[in-house]
C-alpha cells in the first residue's frame, strides 16, 4: 500500500464494517467515515482514524477525502435520494480526489418496480461518466440479512417472513463482498495517480469494472430454514405475513419513502425473488464462496 490511506462511507454500517475490517487485514490505513459524532469516538474495528461526516455537506466530505487515494462509496440503506447525495460527492472526487472510486451497488440495479435498485442504477451511470478510476461492486442480498431474525430462529425455530419462502435468491456472505471490496480497492488505490494521465494503459486490474457477486446456491427461505434446522437440530418453520405496515404517527417524508420503498422490494421478492451467477464471485475470491449452510455453521 505504500502508506496510502482508503477512505470507507458509512463504515459504521454492517456492510462498512466489514470492508473496513477486510481492509486492514490487508495492512490498508482506513480513514472510516461515519455519520455522527458518538460513532466516531467509539471508532470503527481496523481503521486508522474515525471522521463524522454528512455526505451532504461538501466541505465536510473534502475535508474528510483529502490525502485519501481510494473511496468506498456506501450510501444508507433506502435512501430516498441516493443520486442526490452522491451525485455531488463524485463531483468532489473529480474536482479535488480521490481519484479512485469503488461504490457499493447491488445486484439487478435497473429493476423499474423497485425505485431504491434504480437509484443505484443513476448512480453507476454519473460514475462511469465522471472520468475518475472507477469499479461497481452489485452485490446480492446478504445471508446476515437473517441476523434481523436470527434469535427467533434459533431460539424458538421461527422465521418470519414478509414475502413467499418459495421465492429464489442467490444470496452472498458480507464477508465474501468486503474480501472482494478489499481487492478492488487496493489495485485502484496502488495506482492512484500513476495512471491518470495514461488511459491507454492495462493497469489497474479492476479499473472500470461492474461485477456481480452473487452466492454459490439458488436457494428460497424454506431451504434456508432447513438447512438452519438442520445444523441447529431443531424444526424451523417459515411463517409468511404479507401485511402492510401502517404509517407511524408523525412518519416523516423520508420515513414513508424508505417503508414504501421496502415495500416496494417485498412486493418484487414475492412475486420474482432475485438471483445473480456465481462465477465472477468465485474468480474474484480465488476460491468458493461461502455457502448457506457454512454461515449457518458459523452462526449456530
Amino acid at each position: 500500500m505504500g502508506g496510502r490511506v482508503i477512505a470507507v462511507t458509512g463504515a459504521a454500517g454492517k456492510t462498512g464494517r466489514a470492508v473496513t475490517a477486510a481492509l486492514a487485514a490487508r495492512g490498508a490505513i482506513v480513514r472510516a467515515l461515519v455519520h455522527t459524532p458518538e460513532q466516531a469516538r467509539a471508532g470503527v474495528p481496523g481503521a486508522a482514524e474515525s471522521v463524522p461526516v454528512d455526505l451532504a455537506d461538501l466541505a465536510a466530505v473534502r475535508a474528510a477525502l483529502d490525502g485519501t487515494a481510494a473511496a468506498y462509496l456506501i450510501a444508507p440503506n433506502v435512501h430516498p435520494d441516493e443520486p442526490g447525495l452522491l451525485g455531488p460527492v463524485i463531483d468532489e472526487c473529480v474536482r479535488h480526489g480521490p481519484r479512485a472510486v469503488v461504490y457499493h451497488s447491488v445486484i439487478h440495479p435497473y429493476a423499474p418496480a423497485m425505485p431504491h435498485h434504480v437509484d443505484k442504477a443513476r448512480v453507476e451511470a454519473m460514475l462511469a461518466e465522471s472520468g475518475l478510476d472507477w469499479a461497481i461492486l452489485q452485490p446480492a442480498s446478504y445471508f446476515e440479512n437473517a441476523l434481523g431474525v436470527w434469535s427467533s430462529v434459533r431460539d424458538r425455530g421461527v422465521w418470519p417472513l414478509p414475502y413467499s419462502q418459495r421465492a429464489p435468491f442467490t444470496p452472498v456472505a458480507l464477508a465474501d463482498v468486503a474480501e472482494v471490496a478489499a481487492t478492488v480497492l487496493l489495485d485502484l488505490a496502488d495506482d492512484a495517480g500513476d495512471t491518470a494521465g495514461s488511459r491507454g494503459g492495462t493497469s489497474p486490474r479492476h479499473r472500470f469494472a461492474t461485477y456481480e457477486l452473487a452466492g454459490p446456491e439458488v436457494v428460497d427461505t424454506a431451504d434456508m430454514a432447513r438447512v438452519a434446522g438442520d445444523v441447529l437440530g431443531r424444526d424451523v418453520c417459515v411463517t409468511v405475513d404479507r401485511t402492510r405496515p401502517e404509517p407511524a404517527s408523525g412518519e416523516t417524508d423520508r420515513q414513508r419513502t424508505a417503508r414504501t420503498r421496502l415495500q416496494a422490494m417485498f412486493d418484487y421478492y414475492d412475486a420474482h425473488g432475485i438471483c445473480g451467477n456465481p462465477t465472477v464471485l468465485a474468480a474474484l475470491l480465488g476460491r468458493a464462496p461461502t455457502t448457506w449452510r457454512d454461515w449457518v455453521e458459523q452462526h449456530r
